[in-house]
């Protein structure tokens, strides 16, 4: 989900099931224009059966991909072929993603592009097998070189970047007047990205930053940590955490009663525990009052929503409930760029050219949903969003995959 490394950790094993009809098995050649219409293979890769934010997360980026196919069909597929969309449950384990994948290519029924749910060691197995095999990739759990195309030139990432992630912060802090600010991040692959970023970018935007402290994510105390932020007086802190261990942090200001607004990062967004009632989480609880969390504005219920975010959402919800925020239904995204790069590039087989056709899509030619454009360049396959994208909330329950508290 957004892109983080610990997203999906662990999930359940489940069946393959196959939607809509079928394609040609090559995705190497230059059909430009042709009369065929044989369908395009697609290949989602999810773990969905374990219950809770992980589950959650898998569930509601695979039915990101049969929403989106759904809708291409119905308007006619690409350029008069129908996508069929194989799903495969990955458990969110390397092997198993590398297995079922080499299955799919040697089936005859080689997919054109490729969907994951994460997590990143995930994603950093299957990517080479990718490129090796010239499939298109569009992935949810960035690596430290997926984003690179002279490593891998056929794979664009659907989160942004720790960086675009990180250029939110401060300016939504100096709207509220605080220019006096802490980071605390956790110590762990995204964390030790995120969390430096965030100082560098508040920095940059002329805040101070009165300290900045990581903790460790497998630990059940963090007050020494929140403590060395505290002695620094910040106005606000910046959280980057996800899963138990924000509840845990959370406890730690409530236990030294420090009542400093703080701002989580998206993947605070994700984790149930802020967006549960108790006895199974924190929400509406002492202990996240002062909490608000980093999150699209496709995220947030809005009275106006814009046609495509509408037309997602409905096609999510015939899925059935939507299990996941729609920070996780990045696929979505990735399908219809699919769809409009290989309508731009008059190919449905030619991956090198759908692939420079994604960097040269406009506002509009893709219907996505999650982001209105995603601004991809020849240098950088990680989209770099405005700010205008991002806002923070309260927390808050989910309906339709979107919150509603208040920013």
């Amino acid at each position: 989900m957004r892109a983080r490394h610990r997203l999906v950790t662990a999930v359940a094993a489940g069946a393959c099931v196959a939607l809509v009809a079928a394609c040609g098995s090559s995705n190497t050649g230059s059909s430009k224009g042709s009369s065929s219409s044989a369908p395009i293979y697609i290949l989602a890769s999810a773990g969905t059966g374990v219950p809770g934010t992980l589950g959650q997360n898998a569930a509601t980026a695979d039915n990101a991909v049969k929403a989106a196919v759904s809708v291409i069909n119905a308007a006619g597929g690409i350029m008069g072929h129908k996508v069929v969309a194989t799903y495969v449950d990955d458990e969110g384990d390397p092997t198993t993603a590398v297995s079922l994948l080499e299955q799919q290519i040697s089936s005859g029924h080689k997919p054109l592009a490729y969907f994951d749910s994460g997590p990143s060691n995930l994603s950093a197995a299957v990517l080479p097998i990718l490129a090796q095999n010239h499939i298109l990739s569009f992935n949810t759990a960035p690596t430290a070189n997926s984003s690179d195309p002279s490593t891998f030139p056929l794979n664009f990432d659907l989160s942004p970047s720790a960086p675009n992630y990180a250029v939110a912060f401060c300016p939504y802090a100096k709207a509220h007047g605080w220019t006096k600010v802490g980071v605390l991040y956790t110590d762990d692959a995204y964390g030790d990205v995120l969390g430096p970023d965030i100082q560098t970018q508040c920095k940059a935007d002329g805040s101070t930053v009165t300290g900045i402290e990581k903790y460790e994510p497998t630990s059940l105390d963090m007050t020494p940590e929140i403590q060395a932020i505290e002695s620094g007086h910040p106005q606000v802190v910046m959280l980057v955490g996800y899963g138990a261990e924000v509840g845990y942090v959370l406890d730690g200001f409530h236990k030294l009663g420090w009542n400093v607004p703080i701002l989580g990062d998206v993947a605070v967004a994700d984790t149930n525990i802020v967006t549960t009632k108790p006895p199974a989480g924190l929400l509406g609880t002492a202990e996240e009052k002062n909490l608000k969390f980093e999150a699209f504005q496709s995220t947030v219920a809005q009275s106006n929503e814009p046609a495509n975010l509408t037309t997602m959402i409905n096609a999510l919800k015939a899925q059935g409930p939507i299990p996941g925020s729609l920070i996780t239904a990045y696929n979505y995204d990735g399908v219809q760029m699919l769809a409009a790069a290989a309508t731009k590039a008059k190919t449905v087989t030619d991956v090198s050219a759908i692939a420079k056709a994604v960097l040269k899509l406009t506002a509009g030619e893709a219907k996505t949903a999650i982001f209105p454009q995603y601004f991809y360049s020849a240098t950088l396959h990680a989209p770099t969003e405005p700010s205008s994208v991002f806002t923070f909330v309260t927390p808050s329950t989910l309906t339709n995959g979107q919150f509603t508290g208040s920013s």
